[in-house]
């Protein structure tokens, strides 16, 4: 067997080990109690958190019928999470055009909620600046790689996310705000 081969194969146990450690972590964080969350290090705690909102909302094919079965501390968290996963994950572009735009409403208050005022001013003054009406984003619907390429050009996305990019990561803001709620999680 070539080296190359070895090693694909090597990489490919090592993942199917670490997928499925992180399957029974995710069974974990479902059965457990408020207090054995509040005891988790901010790390896992966010993790299950996580874990536990996605699986609420993700149970039901329709995106705003899970939301809709969180708790208002829950669709806080989810908001503010799903903004930090789309921008780090291709920007704030990316938010609108993906299924994640359908929280675009809430995030302002949500980033309050929180205690994230940097990030909150960013957003509402991009919002602002560039007169985006973030309750009907129906303009940023796409259907293949072009009509995304074609929103990237419609605002200067890169001034937000290069900002963004510079402040304190939203995770730590929430982690903060699940402990002082955890029993809504």
């Amino acid at each position: 067997m070539s080296k190359f081969l070895s090693s694909l194969f090597s990489a490919m146990g090592n993942f199917s080990k670490a997928y499925k450690e992180q399957l029974v972590r995710e069974k974990q964080y479902l059965a457990m109690t408020t207090s054995e969350l509040a005891a988790l290090p901010d790390d896992a705690l966010y993790e299950a958190v996580r874990v536990r909102i996605d699986k609420k909302v993700f149970a039901v094919k329709d995106m705003a019928e899970g939301i809709a079965a969180l708790n208002p501390d829950q669709v806080v968290f989810f908001s503010a999470n799903y903004l930090e996963m789309e921008v780090n994950n291709g920007g704030l572009c990316q938010f609108f055009v993906n299924s994640s735009r359908i929280v675009a409403p809430v995030v302002s208050v949500s980033l309050e909620i929180i205690g994230a005022a940097e990030h909150k001013k960013l957003y509402d003054d991009f919002i602002a600046k560039y007169n985006i009406d973030v309750t009907n984003l129906s303009s940023f619907c796409i259907h293949d790689i072009q009509d995304y390429g074609k929103q990237t050009e419609r605002y200067p996305f890169a001034e937000f996310d290069d900002a963004f990019y510079e402040m304190n990561p939203i995770q730590e803001y929430l982690v903060s705000y699940v402990r002082r709620h955890i029993d809504a999680f």
